[in-house]
């Protein structure tokens, strides 16, 4: 082969540790907890899939899990978002389960799927909510609520959903919360973001951004601002998003992930996306980077 002419040569090992690969994959797994005895699904395809066995256990854990700056809380956020976005339901609920295992609290879990409502799409997230319950179900966490007299009034009005909505939110509160928000992340406004005309086609689009992505999904209590970019870059690479994959890569460098953790959490979602959904993303994640350069950000 021509080296100089695979550029792709020059940026890869040539000389891999492969017991050290093994053995991170191994550690991985067991911290993840979902895999070993009692841990999994019965044996199955690995048994007449040995190739798709070893690059599962080398490449996805061995080497994309066992990367140098990103702690395995924060991957197994990115990897639950690409899993939601992918509507990938069995592997959102064993992941959820090894959430938990990395130490992510039920509350917490719930709280992230909440926020990729806006960035997946309602019916994707239901399915997410729908694997969260049966993972913690197996997990001896399920979530249990006490019927109240608001249950028996929406069951009897024909809409379950109204005993757990507010009937008289603060619409202008919400609002204001919203703007804090976008203010705090700060790549909208003057200057901060592009003008092609999207926000003069639809109120009810405008409305549902601010009110319902940053004024509510965005000011949850309990996860950062770290987790929810990671959230949104893996969800926005995992859609092929790249617009809004670019933007939120500046935003996570706001929030205060580095650039090199930026790259990282795209490289995450690279076996559970696959290759070419990853490489748009990597070269999504090159342009915010050449544009910041170009500012003298």
């Amino acid at each position: 082969m021509d080296e100089a002419r695979d550029r792709i040569v020059a940026h890869i090992d040539h000389d891999p540790d492969a017991e050290a690969r093994i053995r991170r994959a191994t550690e991985v797994r067991k911290a993840l907890g979902i895999f070993g005895r009692d841990g999994q699904d019965p044996p199955g395809f690995w048994r007449f899939a040995p190739v798709h066995a070893q690059a599962m256990f080398e490449y996805c854990h061995g080497i994309v899990w066992g990367g140098p700056l990103l702690g395995l809380k924060e991957r197994v956020v990115v990897v639950l978002s690409a899993l939601a976005a992918l509507q990938a339901e069995d592997e959102v609920e064993w992941h959820v389960r090894a959430a938990l295992n990395l130490g992510w609290t039920r509350e917490e879990i719930v709280e992230m799927l909440t926020h990729l409502s806006p960035y997946i799409g309602i019916p994707r997230a239901n399915l997410a909510f729908k694997a969260a319950l049966r993972a913690f179900e197996k997990a001896g966490c399920a979530i249990e609520a006490a019927p109240g007299p608001e249950d028996a009034e929406a069951e009897a009005a024909g809409d379950r959903m109204l005993s757990q909505v507010d009937l008289h939110p603060g619409i202008k509160e919400r609002i204001r919360r919203a703007l804090a928000v976008r203010q705090k992340i700060g790549i909208y406004g003057t200057g901060g973001q592009a003008d092609d005309g999207l926000y003069r086609i639809s109120r009810a689009h405008n409305h549902s951004i601010l009110e319902s992505c940053f004024g509510m999904v965005w000011n949850t209590p309990l996860l950062g601002m770290k987790a929810r970019e990671l959230l949104v870059i893996a969800a926005s690479t995992a859609n092929q998003c790249d617009n809004e994959l670019e933007w939120h890569v500046r935003s996570a460098l706001k929030a205060g992930l580095t650039r090199e953790e930026i790259v990282e959490s795209i490289a995450q979602c690279s076996p559970y996306i696959g290759l070419s959904k990853t490489n748009q993303g990597l070269r999504a994640a090159r342009r915010a980077f050449q544009a910041l350069d170009a500012q003298g950000a």
